[in-house]
Protein backbone atom coordinates (compact mmCIF):
# COMPACT_ATOMS: atom_id res chain seq x y z
CA UNK A 1 0.00 0.00 0.00
CA UNK A 2 1.34 3.50 -0.61
CA UNK A 3 3.01 5.14 2.01
CA UNK A 4 2.70 9.48 2.01
CA UNK A 5 5.08 11.19 4.34
CA UNK A 6 3.16 13.44 6.46
CA UNK A 7 4.54 17.24 6.21
CA UNK A 8 4.45 17.47 9.78
CA UNK A 9 7.47 16.55 12.20
CA UNK A 10 8.32 15.24 15.89
CA UNK A 11 11.11 14.48 17.67
CA UNK A 12 9.45 11.17 19.43
CA UNK A 13 6.36 10.31 16.80
CA UNK A 14 6.28 9.81 12.95
CA UNK A 15 3.21 10.25 11.28
CA UNK A 16 2.66 8.29 7.91
CA UNK A 17 -0.72 8.14 5.98
CA UNK A 18 -2.10 5.39 3.30
CA UNK A 19 -4.05 6.79 0.07
CA UNK A 20 -6.84 5.30 1.69
CA UNK A 21 -6.95 7.43 4.54
CA UNK A 22 -5.32 5.43 6.95
CA UNK A 23 -2.66 7.26 9.41
CA UNK A 24 -0.07 5.66 11.19
CA UNK A 25 1.96 6.50 14.37
CA UNK A 26 4.91 5.33 15.18
CA UNK A 27 6.63 6.21 18.77
CA UNK A 28 10.82 6.70 17.86
CA UNK A 29 13.77 8.06 19.45
CA UNK A 30 12.18 6.40 22.83
CA UNK A 31 15.00 3.54 23.29
CA UNK A 32 14.51 0.16 22.23
CA UNK A 33 11.36 -0.57 24.45
CA UNK A 34 9.74 2.94 23.60
CA UNK A 35 9.80 4.43 27.21
CA UNK A 36 7.17 7.49 27.84
CA UNK A 37 9.59 9.92 29.41
CA UNK A 38 7.55 13.80 29.32
CA UNK A 39 8.82 14.29 25.63
CA UNK A 40 7.67 11.44 23.97
CA UNK A 41 4.50 11.56 25.81
CA UNK A 42 3.92 15.13 24.57
CA UNK A 43 5.45 14.44 20.66
CA UNK A 44 3.03 11.58 20.76
CA UNK A 45 0.13 13.59 21.89
CA UNK A 46 0.66 15.84 19.58
CA UNK A 47 0.95 13.75 16.89
CA UNK A 48 -2.16 11.71 17.71
CA UNK A 49 -4.58 15.04 17.77
CA UNK A 50 -3.04 16.21 14.44
CA UNK A 51 -4.47 13.03 12.37
CA UNK A 52 -7.37 13.11 14.91
CA UNK A 53 -8.22 16.75 13.22
CA UNK A 54 -7.66 15.47 9.65
CA UNK A 55 -10.82 15.00 7.79
CA UNK A 56 -9.45 12.23 5.88
CA UNK A 57 -8.58 9.97 8.66
CA UNK A 58 -10.74 6.90 8.84
CA UNK A 59 -8.55 4.67 10.72
CA UNK A 60 -5.68 5.50 13.15
CA UNK A 61 -2.89 2.37 13.78
CA UNK A 62 -0.88 3.58 16.90
CA UNK A 63 2.17 1.72 17.45
CA UNK A 64 6.15 1.32 18.82
CA UNK A 65 9.53 1.45 16.85
CA UNK A 66 10.37 -1.93 16.25
CA UNK A 67 9.32 -4.88 17.82
CA UNK A 68 10.93 -5.22 21.52
CA UNK A 69 7.77 -3.73 22.84
CA UNK A 70 4.64 -1.42 22.19
CA UNK A 71 5.44 0.42 25.15
CA UNK A 72 7.04 -1.57 28.38
CA UNK A 73 5.98 1.54 30.55
CA UNK A 74 7.07 5.05 31.91
CA UNK A 75 10.28 6.77 32.17
CA UNK A 76 11.46 5.44 35.70
CA UNK A 77 14.97 7.53 35.49
CA UNK A 78 12.15 10.71 35.00
CA UNK A 79 10.27 9.92 37.78
CA UNK A 80 12.21 9.42 40.64
CA UNK A 81 13.01 13.10 41.19
CA UNK A 82 9.44 14.28 40.91
CA UNK A 83 8.31 15.95 43.41
CA UNK A 84 4.20 17.21 43.85
CA UNK A 85 3.98 19.84 40.95
CA UNK A 86 6.45 17.77 38.75
CA UNK A 87 4.24 14.33 39.06
CA UNK A 88 1.33 16.12 38.60
CA UNK A 89 2.76 17.52 35.25
CA UNK A 90 4.02 13.97 34.18
CA UNK A 91 0.63 12.08 34.54
CA UNK A 92 -1.10 14.76 33.22
CA UNK A 93 0.59 14.16 30.02
CA UNK A 94 -0.08 10.11 29.91
CA UNK A 95 -3.66 11.54 30.82
CA UNK A 96 -3.62 14.28 27.82
CA UNK A 97 -2.12 11.05 25.91
CA UNK A 98 -4.41 8.21 26.31
CA UNK A 99 -7.10 10.71 25.95
CA UNK A 100 -6.06 11.57 23.01
CA UNK A 101 -6.54 7.98 21.31
CA UNK A 102 -9.48 7.12 23.38
CA UNK A 103 -11.26 10.56 21.92
CA UNK A 104 -10.11 10.19 18.02
CA UNK A 105 -13.30 10.31 15.99
CA UNK A 106 -12.40 7.17 14.16
CA UNK A 107 -11.05 3.17 15.24
CA UNK A 108 -7.69 3.26 16.84
CA UNK A 109 -6.19 -0.11 16.65
CA UNK A 110 -2.68 -0.90 18.65
CA UNK A 111 0.04 -2.82 17.35
CA UNK A 112 1.04 -4.82 20.31
CA UNK A 113 4.48 -6.98 20.45
CA UNK A 114 7.28 -7.59 23.19
CA UNK A 115 5.66 -5.50 26.02
CA UNK A 116 3.07 -3.65 26.75
CA UNK A 117 3.05 -2.45 30.80
CA UNK A 118 2.17 0.21 32.57
CA UNK A 119 1.24 3.10 30.41
CA UNK A 120 1.85 1.23 27.85
CA UNK A 121 -1.12 -0.49 28.77
CA UNK A 122 -3.38 2.24 29.87
CA UNK A 123 -2.53 3.72 26.25
CA UNK A 124 -3.41 -0.01 24.50
CA UNK A 125 -6.76 0.53 27.02
CA UNK A 126 -7.51 3.68 25.61
CA UNK A 127 -7.57 2.30 21.76
CA UNK A 128 -10.44 0.42 20.51
CA UNK A 129 -8.68 -2.90 18.63
CA UNK A 130 -5.59 -4.22 20.21
CA UNK A 131 -4.12 -6.31 18.30
CA UNK A 132 -1.04 -8.38 19.58
CA UNK A 133 1.59 -11.04 18.61
CA UNK A 134 1.99 -13.84 20.50
CA UNK A 135 4.87 -13.63 23.22
CA UNK A 136 2.97 -9.91 24.07
CA UNK A 137 3.99 -9.63 28.00
CA UNK A 138 0.97 -7.16 30.02
CA UNK A 139 1.36 -5.91 32.99
CA UNK A 140 0.62 -2.83 35.45
CA UNK A 141 3.52 -3.35 37.75
CA UNK A 142 3.13 0.81 39.62
CA UNK A 143 2.05 -1.11 43.02
CA UNK A 144 5.99 -2.68 42.62
CA UNK A 145 7.51 1.08 42.75
CA UNK A 146 5.71 2.45 45.48
CA UNK A 147 2.29 3.93 43.86
CA UNK A 148 -1.31 3.11 42.38
CA UNK A 149 -2.57 2.71 38.64
CA UNK A 150 -4.37 5.81 37.94
CA UNK A 151 -5.68 7.58 35.28
CA UNK A 152 -6.66 4.86 32.67
CA UNK A 153 -5.92 2.02 34.77
CA UNK A 154 -9.90 2.81 35.27
CA UNK A 155 -10.64 0.86 32.05
CA UNK A 156 -9.33 -2.17 33.25
CA UNK A 157 -12.36 -3.10 35.14
CA UNK A 158 -14.63 -2.43 32.09
CA UNK A 159 -12.68 -3.97 29.95
CA UNK A 160 -10.90 -7.03 31.69
CA UNK A 161 -13.50 -7.60 34.29
CA UNK A 162 -12.74 -7.15 37.75
CA UNK A 163 -10.93 -10.66 38.34
CA UNK A 164 -8.69 -10.27 36.12
CA UNK A 165 -7.80 -6.14 36.89
CA UNK A 166 -7.47 -7.16 40.22
CA UNK A 167 -5.41 -8.92 39.12
CA UNK A 168 -3.00 -7.30 37.45
CA UNK A 169 -3.45 -4.08 39.60
CA UNK A 170 -3.14 -5.50 43.36
CA UNK A 171 -0.31 -7.98 42.51
CA UNK A 172 1.99 -6.18 39.61
CA UNK A 173 2.44 -9.37 38.04
CA UNK A 174 2.33 -9.70 33.86
CA UNK A 175 -0.14 -11.93 31.67
CA UNK A 176 0.25 -13.69 29.04
CA UNK A 177 -1.40 -13.33 25.30
CA UNK A 178 -3.55 -16.24 25.91
CA UNK A 179 -4.95 -14.84 29.40
CA UNK A 180 -5.06 -11.19 27.54
CA UNK A 181 -6.92 -12.96 25.07
CA UNK A 182 -9.15 -14.59 27.52
CA UNK A 183 -10.02 -11.06 29.40
CA UNK A 184 -10.59 -8.88 26.31
CA UNK A 185 -7.23 -6.86 26.77
CA UNK A 186 -6.12 -8.29 23.69
CA UNK A 187 -8.95 -8.38 21.14
CA UNK A 188 -6.88 -10.90 18.73
CA UNK A 189 -3.30 -12.70 19.01
CA UNK A 190 -1.46 -13.92 15.76
CA UNK A 191 1.55 -14.87 15.77
CA UNK A 192 4.59 -12.49 14.79
CA UNK A 193 4.69 -12.59 11.12
CA UNK A 194 1.24 -12.28 10.96
CA UNK A 195 0.76 -9.05 12.97
CA UNK A 196 0.70 -6.92 10.27
CA UNK A 197 -1.03 -8.88 7.97
CA UNK A 198 -3.95 -8.83 10.64
CA UNK A 199 -3.76 -4.99 11.39
CA UNK A 200 -4.25 -4.78 7.06
CA UNK A 201 -7.12 -6.82 7.25
CA UNK A 202 -8.60 -5.44 10.25
CA UNK A 203 -8.16 -1.85 8.01
CA UNK A 204 -9.81 -3.28 5.12
CA UNK A 205 -12.50 -4.40 6.93
CA UNK A 206 -13.15 -1.08 8.65
CA UNK A 207 -12.37 0.55 5.51
CA UNK A 208 -15.40 -1.33 3.70
CA UNK A 209 -17.82 0.59 6.36
CA UNK A 210 -19.25 3.48 5.30
CA UNK A 211 -17.07 5.95 7.00
CA UNK A 212 -20.08 8.59 8.24
CA UNK A 213 -21.70 5.75 10.37
CA UNK A 214 -18.20 4.07 11.93
CA UNK A 215 -17.58 7.69 13.23
CA UNK A 216 -21.33 8.11 14.86
CA UNK A 217 -20.48 4.23 16.06
CA UNK A 218 -17.11 5.65 17.59
CA UNK A 219 -19.16 8.51 18.89
CA UNK A 220 -21.84 6.25 20.41
CA UNK A 221 -19.63 3.81 22.11
CA UNK A 222 -17.93 6.77 23.72
CA UNK A 223 -21.42 7.81 24.90
CA UNK A 224 -22.43 4.26 25.79
CA UNK A 225 -19.42 4.19 28.14
CA UNK A 226 -21.40 6.73 30.68
CA UNK A 227 -19.45 9.52 32.59
CA UNK A 228 -18.50 7.67 35.81
CA UNK A 229 -15.21 6.09 33.50
CA UNK A 230 -14.51 9.74 32.83
CA UNK A 231 -14.79 11.08 36.58
CA UNK A 232 -13.22 8.10 37.94
CA UNK A 233 -9.98 8.82 35.07
CA UNK A 234 -9.53 12.54 35.46
CA UNK A 235 -10.65 12.42 39.67
CA UNK A 236 -7.48 10.34 40.33
CA UNK A 237 -4.54 12.36 38.59
CA UNK A 238 -4.30 14.24 41.94
CA UNK A 239 -3.53 10.79 43.70
CA UNK A 240 -0.72 10.42 41.63
CA UNK A 241 0.96 13.55 43.05
CA UNK A 242 -0.35 12.66 46.68
CA UNK A 243 1.65 9.30 46.37
CA UNK A 244 4.95 11.60 45.34
CA UNK A 245 4.21 13.09 48.71
CA UNK A 246 4.37 9.98 50.36
CA UNK A 247 7.84 9.88 49.55
CA UNK A 248 6.92 6.11 48.79
CA UNK A 249 7.60 5.87 44.75
CA UNK A 250 10.74 7.60 45.14
CA UNK A 251 11.96 5.03 47.40
CA UNK A 252 10.68 2.13 45.40
CA UNK A 253 11.93 4.03 42.02
CA UNK A 254 15.48 3.83 43.53
CA UNK A 255 15.92 0.64 44.67
CA UNK A 256 14.08 -0.38 41.02
CA UNK A 257 16.66 1.36 39.08
CA UNK A 258 19.41 -0.21 41.46
CA UNK A 259 18.47 -3.30 40.78
CA UNK A 260 18.43 -3.36 37.12
CA UNK A 261 22.00 -2.18 37.28
CA UNK A 262 23.38 -4.71 39.16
Amino acid sequence: MTMIADETVFDHAAIAWRETGVATVTIRDSGPLNILSSAVMEDLCQAILHVSADPRLRVLVIRGQGDEAFVAGADVHEMVDLDEDGATAFITRLYNLCEAARKCPVPVIARLCGYCLGGGLQLAASCDIRLAAEGTKFGMPEVRVGMASIIHAALLPRLAGSAEAKWLLLTGEQIGTDEALRCGIATRVVPMDQLDAMIDKTVEGILSCGPNSIREQKKLLRRWEGEGVDRAISDSVSLFAEAYASGEPRHYLRAFITARRS
